[in-house]
């Protein structure tokens, strides 16, 4: 992305943060501070970074986004992050969600061609190149976010425009993968969602292996190869993001987040907490 395109623009103006747009699908995420890796948890989403750059590690996998490439994470995973930013050039990036009907839409009418160019990949999350169409379909959809009635009425059609720019991507045939229903990804990504809707509830490997239709070990290796997380992992990586959220973002009390995940007690919990944050839950609390 060329520095110009957001020359002049009201984003520039925000508070650090996350903030909503016109458009539901599109949030707008700025900070001027250099954000060591930390937990985050992405979900199916696209990122567009505009100014800045980050860093997104899976496991001993590091994806680097920046203007000049994008993220995409078709399905839920939890990434540990660090952002490069200052006062002077703050980080400032588009959260795009990737909607499921528009998505299918798309790659199914592609799919009735070969797009020969696209590399092989079973990791749930790539980063690609941005293009001067991606490029250009951005500074479209940032003229529109700042007019109510131009979301309203463009928004879809350039959502559409802009997912299919990166459907055709080189390093997209993952995302192809995931939102078809009849292969071993799509599978892993009902159970992924799954496991984000009920993570407060006992999950076990061979009700996870049945909703994905699978052996118990052919579900095993199907997980890891997406996620880079064995099934056990996932779950407790996701307990304790949405543990975190609760605490700061909700005020919940350590004795309450412990039990609504289930364990046995408060010591174990703020133990893997410390382990997984690097700071207690108390701590946690303390920052609200």
């Amino acid at each position: 992305m060329k520095k110009s395109i957001i020359e002049n623009r009201k984003i520039l103006l925000l508070e650090d943060g996350i903030h909503d747009t016109y458009l539901p699908n599109v949030k707008i995420f700025k900070t001027e501070t250099y954000e060591p890796k930390s937990p985050l948890i992405y979900d199916v989403c696209l990122l567009l970074v505009l100014q800045g750059k980050k860093i997104a590690n899976l496991a001993s996998n590091r994806f680097s986004f920046d203007c000049d490439n994008y993220l995409v994470v078709p399905t839920t995973l939890p990434l540990e992050c660090e952002t490069y930013a200052t006062k002077e050039e703050p980080f400032l990036c588009l959260i795009v969600s990737l909607e499921r009907e528009m998505m299918v839409d798309i790659i199914q009418e592609l799919n009735q061609r070969t797009i020969s160019h696209q590399k092989p990949n079973s990791m749930g999350i790539f980063s690609d190149k941005v293009t001067e169409p991606i490029e250009n379909i951005t500074a479209k959809l940032l003229d529109i976010l700042e007019s109510k009635e131009e979301s309203l009425i463009l928004g879809n059609g350039t959502l559409k425009e802009l997912f299919y720019r990166i459907a055709i991507g080189q390093n997209a045939q993952i995302l192809h993968k995931m939102f078809l229903e009849e292969n071993s990804e799509s599978k892993i990504a009902k159970a992924l969602k799954h496991i984000h809707d009920n993570y407060n509830k006992a999950l076990d490997m061979d009700s996870l292996a049945r909703i994905c239709d699978m052996s118990i070990s052919s579900f095993h290796a199907h997980f890891k190869s997406i996620t880079s997380h064995t099934p056990l992992q996932y779950i407790k990586k996701i307990r304790l993001a949405k543990a975190n959220d609760l605490l700061t973002k909700y005020g919940y009390k350590v004795v309450e987040v412990s039990e609504a995940l289930g364990y046995d007690n408060a010591s174990h919990f703020s133990r893997d907490f410390k382990n997984y944050f690097g700071y207690s839950p108390k701590e946690a609390k303390a920052s609200l």
